[in-house]
């Protein structure tokens, strides 16, 4: 599952490759993603933005079967997911799926939680124009799953209260976002879950006779809204970090404070009562309950998951 990469090296931190000046970008603007308001706030961007706006095209699509059919791209040009993390995951896996992951890719975070907008240094859609304008680039860590619909994280796959949490906010946020994300929270804050295994490197590591609240593996310090919970990971480390959650007491302490996680592969630690972590390349996941990747739904139960260390060129501020 891993691929070396042509290009800048990067092992443990950003890197100073820059693409050409005269690169074109095609934006991908994904109507659904964050509030909805994406294209009118792009467009407002675009109208501040001439150098840029000159060399840009637009390439509209509400699902992943419409981008596949809209979107062709020419040798210089860059795709730019106009989104969030779910926006993101979809270009990357259709550039995988067509063999096209050596490309740069770019993000204006129009999403909701903007996980790996924030890991990137692009706190803002001001600041992703910005970086666009300057084209430094970073290489990322991608998580491959054995998940047909869902082969690639770059954030997360989990499941408990964050599987629980994102399907019933999915079923309710074109609605009321508020409202859903309330409704969804309260619902599902204290249940915890048993029947759940995770082996790590081969190793079994949660076992199903274990009642938690929460396990997943992640790819990127950052979770939702620029809150960094995993001290100490780096986005093109080769190593993604998973953790097995006891309660909702010390899951809301893990968002709240985060964690210092280890560097070393297979060394598990409790730095948090309540919170084990370890560090991984290849892991196999199992739940009674439903899987979430990266903020989406599924309908998976079950995932085989495997570091593809650097996979990934992007455009960082």
């Amino acid at each position: 599952m891993q691929r070396r990469r042509r290009g800048c090296a990067v092992a443990h931190t950003f890197s100073r490759c820059q693409v050409p000046p005269a690169t074109r970008f095609v934006f991908l603007v994904n109507a659904a993603a964050g509030t909805g308001k994406a294209p009118r706030r792009l467009n407002a961007l675009l109208a501040a933005n001439a150098e840029i706006a000159g060399r840009s095209r637009l390439v509209r699509s509400s699902s992943a079967p419409e981008l596949d059919a809209a979107l062709r791209l020419a040798d210089d040009e860059i795709p730019v997911a106009v989104g969030g993390d779910g926006s993101l995951n979809a270009l990357v896996t259709l550039l995988d799926r067509r063999g096209e992951l050596q490309r740069t890719v770019a993000l204006v975070p129009f999403g909701t939680g903007n996980a790996t907008a924030h890991t990137l240094g692009l706190r803002s859609p001001a600041i992703a124009f910005a970086a666009l304008a300057r084209g430094d680039t970073t290489t990322m860590d991608i998580i491959r799953t054995s998940i047909p619909h869902a082969p690639i994280a770059l954030v997360s796959c989990s499941t408990g209260f964050e599987s629980r949490f994102l399907r019933r906010y999915a079923s309710l946020r074109y609605g009321s976002r508020q409202w859903a994300g309330w409704s969804a929270l309260l619902l599902n804050v204290t249940e915890q879950l048993r029947g759940v295994t995770l082996t790590i490197d081969g190793t079994p590591w949660v076992t199903a006779n274990e009642t938690v609240h929460n396990v997943g593996v992640y790819n990127i310090p950052h979770y939702a809204f620029g809150k960094v919970i995993w001290r100490g990971v780096l986005p093109n480390d080769g190593l993604a970090i998973a953790a097995c959650v006891s309660s909702p007491l010390w899951y809301w302490n893990l968002m709240a404070f985060g964690i210092t996680a280890a560097m070393e592969r297979n060394l598990a630690e409790t730095r948090i009562p309540g919170v084990r972590t370890v560090r991984w390349h290849n892991a196999d996941l199992h739940s009674p309950a439903f899987l979430q990747v990266d903020g989406e739904p599924t309908d998976a139960t079950h995932a085989s998951l495997a570091v593809d260390p650097s996979a990934l060129t992007l455009i960082r501020a």
